[in-house]
């Protein structure tokens, strides 16, 4: 079984320690999957795209580790599960397109943990940036030398591990390098090749486990 569910910008899909009810395959927008710290402070751990599963953990877990929220306006399909060999048996297509989506989401993740870890904070921004610009081709949602994004300075910040501040004067110094000029989340690409040598960026972690098609697998 499944039903069309919209989502307005900053609407919560699910929170941290709250049960799963379903999974989701997302059809249009985009949304934060984020921790926040005893301290307040907020790290994102990652963004959906059309075609990313969420909450498929609920196979194997019962309560969600993160808050999913809603950056932009949000389109998902709902798929309710009763059993894993249910929904198999149901829907074979669901079993490749949810190997894909755990393959897509650990290499994500690995690339971050590398980011956070030994990249420094012009190198940090320059690779979101090409790995945003590769999902989103990916997807063909994006076409021209300009990226319009949902995100704020916040969202790199919490992203990437810096300060907001810090984001600021990174994004100066892309432009100052003659990389890319950031604007009212408009990020214009400059220089992509360039921006690419900064960020040291192979994006085939990313095109190993593309899928040629993002509507529902069924």
């Amino acid at each position: 079984m499944r039903k069309r569910v919209n989502l307005g910008a900053g609407e919560a899909l699910i929170r941290e320690g709250e049960k799963y009810k379903c999974m989701y395959l997302v059809e249009d927008g985009w949304l934060l999957r984020a921790r926040f710290l005893p301290g307040g402070t907020r790290q994102i751990v990652n963004f959906a795209l059309p075609g990313d599963f969420l909450c498929y953990n609920m196979l194997m877990f019962e309560r969600s580790e993160f808050d999913i929220v809603a950056r932009t306006p949000v389109a998902l399909w709902e798929l309710e599960t009763k059993s894993f060999r249910d929904m198999m048996t149901r829907h074979p297509g669901l079993a490749e397109a949810l190997m894909w989506s755990n393959a897509h989401e650990e290499a994500l993740l690995a690339e971050r943990v590398v980011s956070l870890g030994r990249r420094d904070a012009t190198q940090r921004l320059a690779h979101v940036l090409c790995e945003i610009l590769a999902r989103l081709q990916l997807i063909e949602k994006h076409d021209g030398d300009t990226l319009l994004l949902p995100l704020l300075q916040e969202d790199f910040a919490n992203i990437l591990g810096l300060s907001v501040i810090h984001i600021v004067r990174v994004f100066n110094r892309l432009e100052q390098m003659g990389v890319v000029k950031y604007k009212s989340r408009r990020v214009q690409l400059v220089d992509l090749e360039k921006l690419r040598r900064v960020a040291g960026f192979d994006g085939e972690y990313l095109y190993f486990s593309k899928r040629n098609d993002v509507r529902a697998p069924f």
